[in-house]
């Protein structure tokens, strides 16, 4: 009859590197999952009435969070799987795990760029008359595309002194360092986007029409809760590396920022009939006074039924979705 199976004499604890790993695979799995239906729901959706290009920028988003997805899980499968219980693997840094936060980065940066630009389109049609507020415009897209673009560059320099390296080498000063100004970068370009954003939109709802005013409000909605998400979870990672620059917990959150901020560009694309006000056939719904006209160009046109004949139309969507 055999025996009781021998004891393990080495026993570690790797909750603060492979229990954090795992616990964020899990998460960045369940994000992706989101992001993919968000992406269904577009392509079933308002695909059709957008450019080529922008449909063409979804699918490659799309491919580059799904190869972000399965290289956070390839990440972990040496260590916990193929090559389970040899010590070596535990102190070296797996490539999937540092080719995947160039996925990210790629990821978060066109989604903020986008938001950027969206600012400065519609500041430029709405707000913008003078030379100096035109040179504010251009300094505002100047500044923003620096600091997101720090996240790329940033990273650049991350990667070439710590990619084949041990895991030892991630906690060194210079990439702590690193990586929480790369973290800090992403934090004030969240916030200030959606500050901006909400700047403009609430300033923007003085003096309209109240059908102009609610697609506003509705806007203002979208903006601040797809635009907290990325920046609280921007925002838990940053005080995880500053609180723990050994361990490696800020990935729980970290993991799941690639899916994160595809799906708030996703959200932000299929709420364009909510914040529209359409109804279930396309028209746009309106306040007695005024009457809507069906089109197919999800332009906004507001036609007064009072004496004069006086007709305004309001081209909402050129301005929020350019």
């Amino acid at each position: 009859m055999a025996g009781p199976m021998p004891e393990n004499f080495i026993i570690l604890d790797l909750s603060s590197s492979y229990g954090a790993l795992s616990v964020g695979t899990w998460l960045a799995s369940a994000m992706w999952g989101i992001s993919s239906l968000q992406c269904f729901i577009y392509f079933s959706g308002s695909a059709e009435a957008d450019s080529p290009f922008l449909r063409y920028l979804i699918t490659f988003l799309w491919l580059f969070d799904t190869g972000n997805t399965i290289l956070v899980m390839k990440g972990n499968w040496k260590v916990l799987i193929a090559e389970y219980g040899k010590i070596a693997n535990l102190f070296d840094v797996q490539k999937e795990i540092m080719i995947h936060t160039m996925f990210e980065a790629v990821v978060i940066f066109i989604v903020q760029m986008y938001f950027i630009r969206r600012i400065y389109t519609f500041a430029r049609q709405t707000f913008i008359r003078s030379n100096g507020a035109k040179l504010g415009g251009y300094f505002f897209v100047v500044f923003m595309s620096v600091l997101a673009g720090w996240q790329i560059i940033g990273l650049i320099v991350y990667q070439v002194f710590g990619y084949g390296k041990p895991l030892a080498t991630l906690s060194t000063t210079r990439e702590i360092d690193l990586n929480l100004s790369l973290r800090g970068a992403a934090v004030a370009t969240d916030v200030i986007v959606a500050l901006g954003m909400l700047f403009l939109l609430t300033r923007g709802s003085k003096n309209q029409f109240s059908q102009t005013r609610r697609m506003l409000q509705r806007l203002v909605v979208v903006t601040v809760s797809s635009g907290t998400a990325t920046a609280i979870f921007a925002t838990i990672v940053l005080i995880l590396i500053a609180k723990y620059p050994n361990d490696l917990y800020y990935t729980i959150f970290e993991y799941s920022l690639c899916s994160l901020y595809f799906s708030t560009l996703l959200a932000n694309l299929n709420t364009r009939d909510f914040v529209q006000g359409r109804g279930k056939n396309g028209s746009v719904v309106t306040t007695s006074g005024f009457q809507a006209a069906n089109n197919n160009t999800n332009t906004l046109v507001l036609q007064s039924t009072n004496h004069g004949g006086v007709r305004v139309q309001e081209d909402f969507e050129s301005k929020m979705y350019p």
